[in-house]
């Protein structure tokens, strides 16, 4: 009887988790607005070559991409010779779909979706492969070059974490050798 009642429960909760709803996510686009309406919708528009793509799984957040550009021509809003532009990494949460060397028209909102305050754009935005939005360019002009060089790929990411980690073993040293002199 036990074991019965045991293959019981053990089957309860399989078919449980299996037949619990998940949240499911959707992207849906209305047909995207014109050159002019775009323009003053976004906060940067510019052309650019991706050098750089780096997946960015969360727990907490929608998993997101970062995407770094070279930047050719400038119509809003930046004025650094790369940028940095998050969105979704696709299958339905509205994520643009960049590839490594390409050239891009990007039309790019800042929002809290990806990061906190961050330059993002989606699917439903006209960002466009520079060679499909040929059609953009005469409306938006000539455009500027960048005016402030930057370089994003330098991994000096590692200093801060080292002078932490530095920081706290001395201080632990400290607090070993006041405990040994004390006893």
């Amino acid at each position: 009887m036990k074991n019965v009642l045991l293959f019981m429960m053990i089957a309860v909760m399989i078919a449980g988790a299996v037949a619990w709803p998940t949240a499911a996510s959707a992207c849906s686009c209305e047909q995207p607005p014109g050159v002019a309406e775009e323009l003053k919708r976004s906060d940067a528009v510019f052309s650019g070559k991706v050098i750089s793509i780096e997946e960015e799984p969360s727990l907490l957040s929608v998993p997101s991409k970062t995407v770094i550009f070279q930047v050719g021509r400038i119509w809003k809003g930046i004025e650094q010779s790369q940028v940095k532009i998050t969105t979704g990494q696709g299958g339905g949460d509205c994520g643009f779909d960049f590839n490594m060397g390409q050239e891009y028209l990007v039309y790019a909102v800042k929002s809290n979706s990806y990061g906190l305050n961050s330059l993002s754009t989606i699917i439903c935005d006209r960002t466009a492969t520079l060679s499909q939005a040929q059609g953009d360019l005469p409306l938006l002009g000539e455009g500027q070059p960048p005016t402030e060089e930057v370089d994003l790929l330098k991994s000096n990411g590692w200093l801060f974490p080292l002078a932490g980690f530095i920081v706290f073993a001395i201080i632990a040293f400290a607090v070993y050798r006041k405990r040994k002199t004390v006893k």
